[in-house]
């Protein structure tokens, strides 16, 4: 009972050098003090009680409650700090899987080997090397604030993960509460105004070395199946000054750049423990909370659209959609802070896009073609048999839709044309412009032709009259489409 009138009065004395106390309430884990404040000096008292108290290892909260001031003290639980080697380590696994997300582009992007020199430096040069300046720049922004209004903060967290991207950004541990809604809202828009800076300069160079190193996207390539990346407005605004060909392969610092514009959108929206709900706390006070939850609502619905908002918002959830509010809640913004804190809504209005990645469909489907005329089938030929024959039926297949085929191809020669020793087999032409005799079977990539010919045997002899040859051919690795034609053969 003596240690705890003892604490009482140590707090109560340094409370009273700031505020003066005019009624004080104890429970088992938190002292109230009910003060008068001065309006002009409480942002400055209220910071030097907060910095007097921290050594002593406790925690002013300054709040407003029925129509008074109240200052809460409670204990501030030891911190458990994690060694900085884990910060490190987390450090060179993400360098390690981006440096492999650069390698695939760029290895993509110039067609070579994926293990080569070549796209390991180019690879760490045009894609790691941006992406993670943008992302270190970004943790960088919201620990330097940090260090600013005296808040303890750690390193950044890196996060490894797998390509196209090699890592899930990073984080940075706020070590100690956040004293006011000052602190509250630099820290906050730190990070996406510091990352922005370096992410529209890495955009630019990558569209500028897409049009100055223009690479013709490979004929019969097949995109079924692949991402596509949609810009938001600011990219498309540098588009504008930076304009690229069209049909060409977008170099990878193009994508380093359109991720730190989406991580930047992604960090703004004001909800939770978002930068932007960091933003929206700071600028709204309480009323925060009713734009938080409109902001899930509309992730939620945008994610019938995209489904990853749908899992951000999931997220958003569970780690609490209602912000905390800072130590002093009482301290407004002024002018200057207000005007920033708004330009965060411009910001995320350029840089988010509602849909921002999506696969690109399989269309899997062929057609036959005869070789002399696409737009017309020989369907019979007139033979007068007198001897064995060869009768060479030339036509095209062609792979109408965009990811490659194996097309398995076959005929049908009914019963009485197999006893009188009829046969027919599948010729392809190789790339050496010799021919070979197939099982029937053709891979072809996307919109290519190749051209095939039915090999079939007529026996001498052969009773006049009309035969008919089916050929048929069936894609069993996607979609399953089957194509026939029919072949008349007159023997007279």
């Amino acid at each position: 009972m003596e240690e705890l009138s003892a604490e009482i009065e140590q707090i109560s004395r340094v409370v009273g050098k700031y505020f003066p106390i005019y009624e004080t309430r104890v429970t088992p884990n938190l002292f109230s003090f009910f003060v008068r404040v001065d309006e002009t000096t409480l942002e400055d008292k209220f910071d030097q009680l907060r910095m007097e108290m921290t050594p002593l290892r406790y925690v002013p909260i300054l709040t407003m409650e029925s129509g008074e001031q109240v200052i809460h003290v409670q204990k501030r639980p030891p911190a458990a700090y994690r060694s900085t080697r884990v910060n490190l380590m987390l450090l060179i696994l993400t360098i390690g899987t981006t440096i492999f997300a650069g390698m695939i582009h760029w290895a993509g992007y110039e067609g070579i080997p994926l293990y080569s020199l070549r796209a390991l430096a180019f690879g760490s040069l045009f894609f790691a090397f941006p992406l993670l300046a943008i992302l270190a720049t970004h943790e960088f922004g919201h620990y330097y604030m940090a260090k600013r209004h005296k808040v303890a903060a750690s390193l950044p967290f890196f996060i490894p993960s797998f390509p196209p991207l090699g890592t899930f950004g990073a984080v940075i541990s706020m070590r100690d509460p956040i004293p006011n809604r000052k602190a509250l809202l630099d820290i906050g828009i730190a990070g996406p105004i510091f990352g922005l800076i370096v992410s529209i300069p890495v955009t630019a160079i990558g569209l500028y070395l897409t049009g100055i190193g223009a690479k013709p996207l490979p004929p019969n390539l097949g995109e079924g199946g692949g991402l596509v990346f949609f810009p938001p407005i600011l990219f498309q605004a540098l588009e504008a000054v930076i304009p690229i060909p069209s049909g060409v392969i977008s170099h990878p610092t193009v994508f380093a750049g359109w991720v730190g514009l989406f991580v930047t959108a992604l960090n703004l929206i004001p909800a939770g423990q978002l930068d932007g709900g960091h933003i929206a706390r700071a600028l709204l006070g309480r009323n925060s909370t009713y734009l938080s939850y409109g902001a899930l609502m509309a992730l939620f619905v945008f994610g019938f659209l995209y489904f990853g908002w749908m899992i951000i918002a999931l997220l958003i959830l569970l780690l609490g959609a209602q912000h905390p509010p800072p130590l002093n809640d009482l301290s407004g913004l002024d002018l200057k802070r207000k005007v920033v804190g708004s330009s965060a809504a411009l910001i995320l209005v350029l840089c988010f896009v509602i849909v921002p990645v999506a696969q690109i469909p399989i269309i899997s489907d062929f057609e036959f073609r005869e070789s002399g005329d696409p737009s017309e089938v020989l369907t019979y030929e007139e033979l007068n048999v007198s001897a064995d024959m060869i009768y060479n039926y030339s036509f095209y297949i062609n792979n109408t839709g965009n990811v490659q085929e194996n097309i398995t191809l076959g005929t049908v020669i009914n019963r009485s044309m197999i006893r009188d020793g009829w046969d027919a087999l599948f010729v392809i032409r190789t790339k050496l412009g010799e021919t070979e005799e197939i099982e029937g079977y053709a891979q072809l990539n996307a919109s290519e032709d190749t051209n095939m010919t039915l090999r079939i045997y007529i026996p001498a002899g052969a009773t006049p009259g009309n035969y008919t040859i089916e050929i048929m051919g069936i894609v069993s690795e996607f979609g399953f489409p089957e194509r026939s034609f029919e072949l008349l053969i007159r023997v007279q």
